[in-house]
């Protein structure tokens, strides 16, 4: 006898994973991961998966060949093999893999301060910048709001250039360009006003030795303190006073 209900049961097709953005991230979780792949369907249990012994984690669907999840802490470091599944049961085999990198800390900046122009070098210094992460484009540093590309990755430090502002900026990096730092260390961008040159010509042959007076120029790092004479290429200036420069 057959029996008459409104029950349904919805057979699909098998889902796979494509790739996944960010490649890395922390092994104390919490990054937003992109999962490319198809096909995904809206469902309330969609879930992810990092290696077969991990605990899933809810993924929200964003389209047919796309989901958002959040990933799980790890005890160590290592690549994990990403699955979907679409009934918090079956999950796909694609082997797509996220590796859990050691968390990036930011323990200070060198030098403290720059031009409020921006284009400092600012060497950060902590734990966790490595050179894959610079490989892959996602090192960065973000002065407040504004990010920017790292270079020169040592493990223990970066460079990045600061970007242009006034007054007492935040420096935090990231590794995987989506989560980072939270240290709270920070670095002065100071604005140089000129305001008098001497002496005010020299021949054109170049080597005169010019002195600058104006306001913010003692603040400045004496590395990061160059004169421009026209178009010309800069010229490194050595500070003097708290209001004098020469070049």
């Amino acid at each position: 006898m057959a029996l008459r209900s409104g029950g349904s049961f919805l057979y699909y097709s098998r889902v796979w994973v494509s790739a996944v953005v960010p490649l890395l991230g922390p092994v104390e979780g919490g990054t937003r991961l992109t999962v490319l792949g198809a096909p995904f369907r809206e469902a309330a249990t969609l879930r992810c998966r990092f290696d077969e012994r991990s605990k899933t984690v809810t993924a929200r669907h964003v389209g047919a060949g796309q989901l958002e999840c959040a990933t799980p802490a790890q005890s160590g470091s290592g690549a994990r093999a990403v699955e979907v599944s679409l009934n918090a049961q079956q999950f796909s085999t694609s082997g797509v893999a996220f590796t859990y990198v050691p968390t990036v800390a930011l323990s200070s900046v060198w030098p403290s301060r720059g031009a409020s122009e921006g284009g400092t070098a600012v060497t950060v210094h902590g734990s966790g910048l490595t050179a894959l992460s610079e490989q892959l484009g996602y090192l960065q540093c973000r002065f407040n709001s504004t990010v920017v590309q790292a270079s020169a990755a040592s493990g223990a430090s970066a460079v990045c250039n600061s970007s242009s502002a006034t007054g007492i900026v935040s420096v935090e990096v990231s590794s995987n360009g989506r989560d980072f730092t939270s240290s709270g260390v920070q670095f002065e961008l100071v604005r140089v006003v000129l305001s008098e040159v001497v002496p005010w010509a020299g021949p054109d042959l170049g080597g005169t030795l010019v002195t600058l007076t104006g306001s913010g120029i003692g603040a400045v790092s004496p590395l990061s303190l160059d004169c421009r004479f026209g178009e010309l290429e800069p010229v490194s200036a050595s500070v003097h006073g708290g209001s004098e420069g020469r070049c």
